[in-house]
């Protein structure tokens, strides 16, 4: 009895499907909910349905449009009037990437910079590839030179004060020699990064200046670029001429006498470097003289061994090395040998006697 009542109801559902499928030609119900006359159009209820040729459509929950005369399928949400022509996110992708790569160009473009006396010339700011190197050299050789241009420009300093900026004049002594192994290397302290730069389209490359560097730096890179305005890029020189009013003096005034501290008396400057040749080259003359002089004094009274000792006397190499030390000083206009120059070449000549002295009591 209950088996019955179930096939009755199993047949009674198939017959309404069946004649549901076969609506009037005239008339179809739409998406809307109305009739019209045109193409038949029917709602997919669910992501499982199948269309005429057998195929699955997978919408993921959203409600699908289905032409039956083309077999077209469309989401209903992106209907735009008559839902004939469905969104195409592919179209969508296409689109939003053509206006990426076009706001990217623009970007670009307006990073350019121009040379300003040659606007054909197209320049870019970025970093050059002198990262990673060791600076300790370099800043000890900056220093160097900053305490020689104190020193031979001098107008603050006394004799006493300058005299403590030169190399000190220690003693000399026998060069050791060094074993090259086994020497643990040295630690650097700075090193250098990537600088910024400007790369053209002329191939050149140029360094990159600030006006604060224009302006308080004593010896400014002149090769440089310092950018203007309307993203023009000036020479040090070019930039001076258009902006003049940029390194106009803070102050017109000069500072009243009474406020400034009286110049030394004497008034002392301190020039002509030695170098370690020079050094070198005056220590070699010098054991030379002594040794020949030493030679005809004694006469047939030296010995073998005196011969060849006083031919091996050896100069301090180690001495001749000078980073600060001028030969000449300047007081008041008057230019005589730098005493602390003179001392060097005293002390080393004592150094040759000493040895001279150590060969004869053999």
């Amino acid at each position: 009895m209950n088996i019955r009542k179930h096939w009755k109801k199993v047949l009674l559902s198939s017959t309404a499907f069946f004649w549901a499928s076969c609506g009037g030609d005239s008339e179809s119900v739409s998406a809307a909910g109305g009739t019209t006359n045109e193409a038949p159009v029917t709602l997919i209820p669910d992501s499982n349905s199948t269309i005429d040729d057998g195929g699955m459509v997978a919408l993921y929950g959203v409600q699908a449009i289905v032409d039956l005369d083309s077999g077209a399928v469309s989401s209903a949400d992106a209907c735009d009037g008559d839902c004939t022509v469905p969104a195409s996110s592919e179209d969508a992708a296409i689109s939003s990437s053509s206006e990426s790569v076009e706001s990217s160009s623009s970007q670009s473009a307006n990073k350019k910079l121009k040379l300003a006396s040659d606007t054909t010339i197209t320049c870019v700011h970025t970093l050059d590839n002198d990262g990673g190197r060791c600076l300790d050299a370099e800043d000890h050789q900056k220093s160097v030179n900053a305490i020689k241009k104190q020193l031979a420009e001098n107008q603050t300093l006394t004799l006493e004060q300058l005299r403590e900026l030169e190399d000190e004049n220690e003693d000399p002594s026998m060069d050791m020699e060094v074993c090259l192994y086994g020497v643990p290397s040295m630690s650097c302290t700075h090193v250098s990064s990537a600088s910024p730069i400007y790369k053209c389209s002329d191939e050149k490359v140029y360094s990159y200046n600030t006006l604060y560097t224009l302006q308080h730096d004593d010896d400014p890179d002149t090769s440089g670029l310092i950018e203007g305005e309307d993203r023009l890029l000036y020479t040090t020189k070019e930039y001076k001429e258009k902006y003049p009013e940029k390194f106009l003096s803070s102050s017109s005034e000069e500072p009243s006498s009474s406020n400034s501290a009286p110049p030394p008396s004497p008034l002392c400057q301190k020039d002509d470097f030695a170098t370690y040749g020079d050094m070198e080259k005056v220590f070699v003359k010098d054991r030379n003289d002594l040794v020949d002089s030493t030679k005809i004094a004694a006469g047939d009274n030296l010995s073998e061994n005196e011969s060849m000792c006083l031919s091996d006397i050896r100069i301090s190499t180690s001495y001749a090395s000078v980073e600060v030390l001028p030969k000449k000083q300047i007081c008041d206009g008057d230019t005589t040998v730098n005493p602390t120059y003179q001392e060097r070449i005293d002390k080393h000549k004592e150094f040759i006697r000493k040895q001279i002295k150590d060969c004869l009591d053999q």
